[in-house]
């Protein structure tokens, strides 16, 4: 029998992590769930690499849901407990539907070493991918051609929102694999088209932990902020949305857009935690 009796799940940017920081109140929030028998997740669309420069060391998180549910990892030890790839062969159709539309994009190296990527230029300059670039321009290789991978972590696309049908064109094309849509943590408009392996998803990544844990019985809590949160949380019990972000959805419990929005969601979540635990 699991010794938890929920999960609460964040995401990281515009959702815990503001302007770069995590708030004191929502810190010592998180950080009460283990008291309380509550199993905490964090799940990002970030490397490791990239999460572990803006989380402060000692977080209080017992998982970490990696690159948009790429890779699931406990926090504490980071043992791997899922990892998925893209093989040669989707890597070179995928490069070539891209270059065909003239998109701008990039092919993330595998894991744990996905921070590195190789990026071609597109037609159309977009601002928000020369931005990605000049930030991480330690960890980019210009190519000419599709690369020699034999696999890779995800390929980014980056497009200006006036575009963002892009996404259901590639959806389409590629519906044998995962084609998720994030907005840019950048400039907060452009619109990011991850493409990964079939079946990776935050989702599936809270899965993943849920099955290890035996808690398929757990009330699930989750908070987000971005079209890649949907699917996240429609599986919770309990699902939150941040106030004025990208996802207009009623069904989600709205948190205020404030610095402890994570905070007061957790709060409500351990009400309920506690009102279900007085009725049985």
């Amino acid at each position: 029998m699991s010794p938890y009796r929920g999960i609460f799940v964040s995401d990281l940017d515009g959702t815990l992590l503001r302007d770069g920081r995590i708030s004191p109140e929502d810190l010592e929030a998180f950080g009460t769930l283990g008291c309380r028998g509550i199993l905490r997740v964090i799940a990002t669309g970030r490397s490791l690499h990239s999460a572990e420069a803006c989380l402060p060391h000692g977080f209080p998180a017992d998982y970490i849901v990696l690159s948009t549910g790429n890779q699931v990892m406990h926090w504490g030890t980071r043992e791997v407990l899922r990892s998925s790839r893209l093989l040669a062969d989707e890597i070179q159709a995928i490069c070539s539907a891209l270059r065909g539309l003239g998109l701008n994009f990039m092919v993330h190296d595998d894991f744990p070493r996905n921070h590195g990527f190789a990026y071609r230029r597109g037609l159309k300059p977009v601002e928000d991918f020369e931005r990605r670039l000049a930030l991480h321009a330690a960890h980019g290789r210009e190519m000419d051609d599709c690369p020699d991978m034999d696999t890779a972590s995800q390929v980014l696309a980056v497009v200006d929102a006036a575009d963002e049908g892009l996404h259901a064109r590639l959806a389409r094309e590629f519906a044998g694999l995962s084609v998720i849509r994030a907005t840019s943590p950048l400039d907060g408009h452009s619109v990011w088209i991850e493409i990964f392996a079939a079946g990776v998803s935050k989702a599936a990544g809270v899965r993943d932990i849920i099955d290890r844990h035996g808690m398929q019985d757990a009330l699930i809590a989750a908070i987000g902020n971005d079209h890649n949160d949907r699917d996240m949380l429609d599986m919770a019990h309990v699902p939150f949305k941040i106030e004025n972000s990208f996802l207009g959805d009623d069904t989600y419990i709205t948190a205020p857009n404030t610095s402890d929005a994570v905070a007061r969601a957790i709060a409500h979540y351990t009400e309920l935690l506690q009102a279900d635990a007085e009725r049985s």
